[in-house]
């Protein structure tokens, strides 16, 4: 009977004890926030960010390509990607600057 009302005491403390320490502040209730779900144009402008970092990357490795292709037409050579290249690279080039004078 001794044992039945202590663990039974000792369940109720474990049970009560966690619901008091939530993560709440009642000093600063106004720091408790809800998971907080991004609107779409949050969501737009931050894969818009993410885009522009890719093609700026893209950009950057298309333009450290061209000198040597560069150097193979110096020598009558026309690389068969070459032109494709440059069109690449004007294409992320305009779209980085509308994109960035947004």
């Amino acid at each position: 009977m001794n044992f039945c009302v202590l663990s039974w005491l000792v369940l109720t403390i474990l049970v009560a004890v966690p619901s008091k320490t939530q993560n709440v502040n009642p000093a600063h209730p106004d720091e408790i926030t809800a998971q907080h779900q991004a609107t779409p144009d949050e969501m737009r402008s931050r894969l818009a960010k993410v885009q522009v970092q890719k093609d700026a990357k893209e950009l950057s490795e298309l333009c450290g390509s061209l000198p040597a292709d560069m150097d193979s037409l110096k020598q009558g050579l026309l690389p068969a990607d070459t032109v494709e290249k440059l069109k690449r690279v004007e294409k992320l080039s305009k779209r980085l600057r509308e994109e960035l004078t947004r």
